[in-house]
């Protein structure tokens, strides 16, 4: 972009500066920005090896790979103009030459490789660009300018500068900036009226605290971030998730930062036939339904040293058909009851227990409800030298049949239970209580009588080859 004079400032009438601008298409800004129509297809050149077209269509530069379409004229040695800087793009599967009119319209709302990945803000209503904060030309500092692009999955490090100012006032060293306020656009150039239908939120995997300061440093300040971008094959993104990691910095240093953008392709889902649905196999994680999110079922793992942790990353999924008994210690200087209890429940089902858990696999599994029982209600004047009502164990207990055809059963799950078992313990617990967690898949199959006409079996008793005993004379 030869008229970005100044960095890191959106300069005047530059139709090119979209980077400072924060905006994709600057021709609703600025006046005097032509759209450019380009007729033909470039590409990286380490995307590309071999083209089934005429070579004298075909343009190989240092770091382009362009073929022209059949009907055009001129000089097709010289490189197309303006492109040695443009984004790359692929925009059809292949390279034809059969309907260069129709080309635009088939392709424009569908994000392509290289795109810049577009952000809505919803209270303000403007369409900006996802950055990938990189470090600067001469320096390891970091730069907010840089833009992630679709389909290019990089990690890359800066530095951030903490002090006493900047962590209370430096948003990016904050976990909520990161997803707050705005989200992501579906396709590249929705319309105005589609605009609400057409952002994806970003889903935060865990909550990460404020940066706070304390004792000369700066804690909970984030050190790695990392969105993980669902997208389809027709070039539409699905879903974001964002992974924080923080960590504490002491004033006057420099922190280094990761920041990583992943791309996943979505699973496909075709629409799968409802009769009969497909059945679970053993092995296969439980699905629930926690409040908008389905993950699978979790319970507690291993932890060094045996003791109880909260942290979610630390849970092992429920599987389909495997009894299990897990169990930890806990042990706490607390004195409020509620945080206690809090701090069980954490331990013993996560963040949450599951609304639903899915009866059968698929696209489109069906649901059932789950059981959830309790601590009994908290007696009144509950405090800490009497005692705390606290929940010390869980019974997890799924119910499942075999279902359909005998020739090809299905297993599916007909219910679920979470069943919690609580104690009256003095606080604080200075003695190590054990907590366990204990799932259970109980078999609920009930088999059909053999259809009339099919040949039961001759049962023979003991001793039955030479002598006919009393049972077998009656028939029993």
């Amino acid at each position: 972009c030869i008229c970005d004079i100044t960095s890191d400032f959106c300069d005047i009438g530059c139709c090119c500066d979209v980077v400072d601008c924060g905006i994709a298409d600057l021709t609703s800004v600025f006046s005097g920005c032509k759209q450019e129509n380009r007729s033909g297809v470039c590409v990286e050149s380490w995307l590309m090896f071999r083209a089934n077209v005429d070579p004298a269509l075909v343009t190989v530069t240092d770091s382009l790979f362009c073929v022209r379409f059949g009907d055009e004229k001129g000089d097709v040695a010289q490189p197309l103009s303006g492109l040695s800087g443009a984004p790359f793009s692929i925009s059809s599967p292949h390279f034809s030459a059969q309907e260069p009119v129709t080309y635009p319209s088939r392709y424009a709302n569908r994000y392509k490789v290289d795109d810049l990945i577009l952000t809505y803000y919803n209270n303000t209503s403007v369409v900006s660009i996802l950055s990938q904060p990189s470090p600067g030309a001469v320096s390891s500092a970091c730069v907010n300018r840089n833009p992630a692009k679709f389909l290019q999955s990089s990690c890359l490090s800066c530095s951030r500068a903490v002090s006493s100012v900047s962590c209370m006032r430096d948003s990016s060293l904050s976990a909520l900036s990161y997803f707050t306020g705005f989200s992501l656009l579906r396709v590249p150039h929705p319309s105005k009226a589609d605009m609400g239908n057409l952002t994806i939120p970003i889903i935060p995997l865990s909550d990460q605290p404020e940066p706070i300061q304390h004792n000369g440093s700066c804690l909970n300040v984030v050190s790695k971030v990392e969105y993980m971008v669902t997208y389809t094959g027709a070039g539409e993104i699905t879903q974001v998730t964002l992974k924080v990691d923080v960590k504490n910095a002491s004033f006057n240093t420099q922190l280094l930062q990761q920041h990583c953008v992943q791309f996943q392709l979505a699973t496909p889902s075709p629409s799968p036939p409802r009769s009969p649905l497909v059945g679970l196999t053993v092995g296969t994680p439980v699905i629930g339904w926690f409040g908008e999110v389905a993950q699978p079922l979790t319970v507690q793992g291993l932890s060094v040293g045996g003791e109880c942790s909260v942290d979610p990353l630390n849970r092992s999924p429920i599987l389909f058909k495997h009894n299990s008994i897990t169990g930890c210690t806990f042990r706490s200087t607390s004195r409020d009851c509620p945080s206690l209890r809090a701090q069980l429940y954490s331990v013993l089902r996560g963040v949450m227990s599951p609304d639903r858990v899915a009866m059968t696999a698929g696209s489109q599994p069906d649901w059932s409800r789950v059981i959830i029982q309790e601590c009994p209600s908290i007696p009144a004047g509950e405090h800490c030298e009497i005692g705390c009502l606290l929940p010390v164990s869980l019974f997890v207990q799924v119910l499942w049949a075999r279902r359909g055809l005998l020739a090809l059963p299905q297993s599916h799950i007909l219910a679920a239970k979470y069943n919690f078992s609580c104690q009256t313990l003095q606080c604080p617990i200075t003695s190590p209580v054990p907590v366990t967690t204990k799932v259970i898949f109980s078999d609920a199959t009930i088999y059909p009588e053999a259809p009339r006409g099919k040949p039961q079996p001759e049962w023979k008793f003991p001793f039955a080859f030479f002598t006919r005993g009393a049972g077998e004379l009656d028939r029993e």
